[in-house]
């Protein structure tokens, strides 16, 4: 197997927005209601992603089930917290829970398998599609479809017109009208593990940039598979596997993937 280094660059300005993760996987864990799920499936139809639902039970029990690209399977929670059920590892994580309850520390990732972790504490679709759309930098062609399919207007989605063109762009008033709606919503935004501070290009970052924007740089090998060029702007793919699966599967393979709107089987 060859190995080939690549630089990684992650920044995360005074907004949730991130460089294009369209070329790295995204873990994505949502509570097991209809708007969530949907959001969730949606964006892994767009996207790199390794999609978990969960459900809070008496006693603190939680009940997983992952993704696989044709039906939702069960992910126990040993199994999650020990990285056992991926083929391809996620590079962050995006967690949502509800406002009126809170995720379990037991499902955020372990730092052993899984880099920055964010969390949006609200499941309201419309500021849920503006914080992951900014989250995953969505292009104009992405805004517009989540726009239509979701029956938003695009400026209540995408306040600050992230990736919209001037041509695309309605009155300022309106822009200036709707802006507020991306304020009122950083409140859901959360950071449970920053990516780590490395210094950028020999050059040590000064406190005075770090309040503007957060900068990594990482030297990682990732190995190339069948051919891939993991430079290159070719989607790696996130597959969720069963327990059997996950016990016999090599620690990185390539898979196939897709997406369904069906809904997660509730746990026995």
């Amino acid at each position: 197997m060859k190995w080939i280094r690549c630089i990684v660059v992650f920044l995360m300005a005074a907004s949730p927005a991130m460089a294009s993760r369209m070329d790295e996987v995204t873990l994505i864990v949502v509570p097991r209601e209809d708007g969530a799920v949907r959001v969730g499936m949606d964006v892994a139809n767009h996207y790199p992603t390794l999609l978990l639902s969960y459900k809070l039970g008496a006693g603190g029990a939680v009940s997983l089930h992952g993704w696989n690209g044709s039906e939702w399977v069960n992910v126990s929670l040993e199994d999650f917290q020990s990285g056992n059920f991926f083929r391809t590892g996620p590079q962050s994580a995006l967690l949502v829970e509800r406002g009126d309850a809170p995720m379990p520390a037991a499902l955020v990732p372990p730092e052993a398998w899984c880099g920055p972790v964010y969390k949006i504490t609200t499941t309201e679709v419309r500021p849920l599609l503006h914080l992951t759309g900014q989250y995953f930098d969505f292009n104009y062609k992405d805004w517009k479809w989540f726009s239509e399919n979701y029956r938003f207007p695009i400026e209540s989605i995408n306040p600050e017109g992230l990736n919209i063109a001037w041509y695309h762009r309605r009155l300022n008033e309106q822009l200036a009208r709707d802006a507020a709606f991306g304020a009122n919503d950083l409140q859901f935004w959360f950071a449970v593990r920053h990516p780590v501070p490395a210094a950028m290009g020999g050059e040590v970052v000064g406190e005075g940039a770090a309040s503007v924007a957060e900068e990594i740089s990482a030297t990682n090998e990732v190995p190339v598979v069948d051919g891939v060029n993991p430079l290159t702007n070719a989607a790696p793919e996130a597959v969720v596997m069963g327990a059997n699966a996950a016990e016999s599967a090599p620690a990185v393979e390539s898979a196939d993937s897709g997406t369904s709107s069906n809904e997660p089987n509730s746990a026995e």
